[in-house]
């Protein structure tokens, strides 16, 4: 029996699923279609209800009410689909086969009151907006623009206007003037069978056809052809007359005084830029006060506006200084996408439930504890009988580490070319993306950290080429073992989610293959000793972890690993372990009255060194002396004590082989 045939027939595994959820899909088949895959769960509708209730709230009080909206989650955990699906339901224009696209969220909708909600607010406040993808719409040629500047570019693409600022000025007069028939007129006899759409953005005939069409149509205003220049040296806008033109332009276009600018993955676009955060804390600060409670700015990012989130590593704290711009905050959590691809994918027969149930019932137990994961403090690595039967053949944590992963992958490519998390659980099961297909294997086949190393292979080497380089020399030593290929494969992944311990336990739980077997900790236990001793494998260990290291690092470490070391050296670490081991000190209470507590010495030889307490009236004496010389040094040390000097005095004599004291060099 295959794993295929535990699924839901009606959950065909081979439909089309978009590779990721972007606001320029506009077609209205498309956008059927992905409508009718849209799974809300009760935490999102439970966010749909409270963004509603302050929009309602705001929309009708009107003023400077809050409108600037936060919408964080993972990359691929849903945020693009909730704030497109939400913008497109106020706009009244935005019908599928003639049917409002409000009809089809509400569909998707399962609560009365939400649904009764959205009509309300939705037909109450009919809004004109305004979609932007930061990924994919920067600037041409520009380096990092200000989001307002890349916004108001938008804006005026949005209302059709040129992107030449003096063109579309001129663009603007014209029309309050009622003469853009006149203008479109003359570009058609100047240019047969050209029309302004085709050459509004086009720079060479920008430059050679509007000065003279400009001195036509204004010839007080521009005297002569070379009057009308479309260069914008030095035309500069403060950023609270961009906002009001803004704002001007799209009431004017629309006809609505409700606006919606709703901008996608503004964390990652922003990161830790001083300037960038600066300018998108003015531009929610105008929209706010210009907008009277009807401009809303809705923002999407991976991590959410407070100081102790999980995701601060994947952006920048400094989004911190957002919050007072961003007070209305929806995060979309992670296990809704564990719900979602289980309600969309996943879902199995009766008798695949029942087959899932029995293997559950006679290896769940053992398989809890063979992929136990060690300070896994992000990563949900329990589960029950229901939610091992909805997401087999993976497991809880796998999502959450995907969503990781994910998330690490965008910050270095800008998600450019990154598939949803859904799409890759899909590309898994067929087998698509690199890795073997899962729907062909047999029942109790698990999916591993290795199953996302190989879908998501290209992304990592595109991202994390160092990391993706000592993976392909492990593949290389290690040609004739698989074994020791995924090993490599797990380490990757755990060192690029950076806050999962690369411990051997957690390599070994997340590489554990099947529900029925045996634990694989002993046996990669052996594997990773041996890659670690391999002088051409750039493995080393770093604070208890595992860690793969650059070219460079990997020679410092085995030049320092050469270097033999010092007495001094070793007289300092034996001290440090010393002093670790009598931490606390040694301590005594008599009758709750009166509390002594020991030094610590240690003497090697005539010399006495203190480590801790130099100052209690009790000392401890440590001395270390070889085996051969024990008998002596116990007699020596009895004789001292009964000296009235050495009342206060705790000798502790240790035997020590001299075997134990070498230090053999790393190879």
């Amino acid at each position: 029996m295959t794993i295929r045939s535990l699924f839901d027939p009606s959950k065909d595994i081979y439909r089309n699923i978009e590779k990721v959820i972007t606001y320029s899909v506009s077609q209205e088949e498309r956008l059927r279609a992905e409508i009718s895959e849209y799974v809300v769960t009760e935490s999102i509708e439970e966010q749909f209800r409270k963004l509603l209730d302050r929009m309602q709230l705001a929309m009708e009080t009107g003023g400077e009410n809050e409108v600037g909206v936060w919408v964080s989650g993972f990359y691929g955990s849903g945020k693009s689909s909730f704030t497109k699906y939400l913008g497109l339901a106020f706009d009244d224009k935005c019908t599928i086969n003639g049917t409002p696209f409000i009809n089809y969220l509400y569909d998707r909708l399962n609560k009365p009151q939400t649904k009764a909600l959205l009509n309300t607010v939705a037909k109450q406040f009919p809004a004109a907006v305004v979609m932007l993808d930061l990924a994919s719409e920067m600037l041409a040629g520009a380096t990092m623009e200000d989001v307002s500047t890349v916004l108001y570019f938008k804006v005026l693409q949005w209302a059709g206007y040129s992107r030449n600022l003096k063109v579309a000025a001129f663009e603007r007069m014209i029309e309050k003037e009622g003469r853009t028939a006149e203008l479109h007129e003359r570009v058609s006899t100047i240019m047969p069978g050209a029309t302004w759409d085709r050459v509004q953005n086009n720079p060479l005939v920008i430059d050679g056809l509007i000065p003279n069409i400009a001195h036509e149509m204004y010839p007080a205003l521009f005297p002569d052809t070379k009057s009308f220049s479309s260069r914008t040296d030095g035309f500069f806008q403060f950023e609270n007359q961009r906002v009001q033109e803004m704002i001007d332009i799209v009431r004017e276009k629309s006809g609505k005084q409700h606006i919606i600018f709703i901008i996608d993955e503004v964390g990652q676009y922003v990161a830790d830029r001083d300037n960038l955060i600066l300018n998108l804390d003015g531009l929610a600060k105008n929209l706010k006060r210009i907008g009277d409670g009807k401009a809303w700015i809705i923002s999407t990012a991976q991590q959410t506006l407070t100081e102790d989130d999980p995701r601060a590593a994947l952006n920048s704290d400094k989004l911190y200084k957002l919050k007072d711009r961003f007070p209305i905050q929806i995060d979309l959590e992670s296990s809704d996408i564990k719900e979602i691809c289980y309600r969309r994918l996943l879902g199995k027969s009766l008798q695949g439930e029942a087959e899932l149930g029995k293997l559950f019932d006679a290896h769940g137990q053992a398989l809890r504890h063979n992929t136990k994961l060690q300070d896994a403090k992000y990563y949900d690595a329990d589960f029950s009988k229901t939610s091992f039967i909805n997401l087999y053949p993976f497991l809880p944590a796998h999502f959450d580490i995907l969503l990781h992963l994910l998330g690490a992958l965008a910050k270095s490519t800008g998600g450019i070319g990154l598939r949803s998390a859904i799409k890759v659980v899909q590309d898994v099961l067929k087998g698509e993306g690199g890795s073997i297909a899962m729907a062909d294997q047999p029942v109790g086949w698990l999916a591993t950290t290795v199953t996302l190393y190989d879908e998501l292979e290209k992304d990592i080497r595109r991202a994390f080429t160092s990391i993706h380089q000592a993976v392909g020399k492990v593949q290389n030593r290690f040609f004739d073992s698989p074994l020791h290929q995924d090993i490599a494969k797990s380490i990757a992944v755990l060192q690029i989610l950076s806050n999962l311990p690369v411990s051997l336990q957690n390599v070994a739980s997340l590489m554990h293959p099947s529900i029925t077997a045996p634990s694989m900790l002993e046996t990669v236990r052996k594997a990773v000793d041996e890659l670690l001793g391999d002088v051409y494998v750039p493995l080393g260990e770093k604070g208890g972890n595992l860690v793969f290291l650059s070219e460079k690092l990997r020679d410092i470490e085995q030049e320092r690993g050469d270097l033999a070391l010092r007495t001094v050296d070793l007289k300092r670490i034996s001290n440090d372990a010393l002093r670790e081991s009598f931490d606390p000190l040694p301590r005594v209470n008599f009758h709750t009255t009166m509390v002594v507590t020991t030094g610590l010495k240690v003497q090697s030889g005539s010399t006495i060194t203190p480590l801790a307490g130099d100052q209690n009236p009790v000392q401890s004496i440590v001395e270390f002396v070889d085996t051969g010389d024990y008998e002596a040094a116990k007699n020596r040390m009895l004789d001292d004590s009964r000296s009235r000097s050495n009342r206060n005095i705790i000798g502790l004599l240790a035997s020590s082989l001299s075997e134990l004291m070498v230090y053999p060099k790393k190879q």
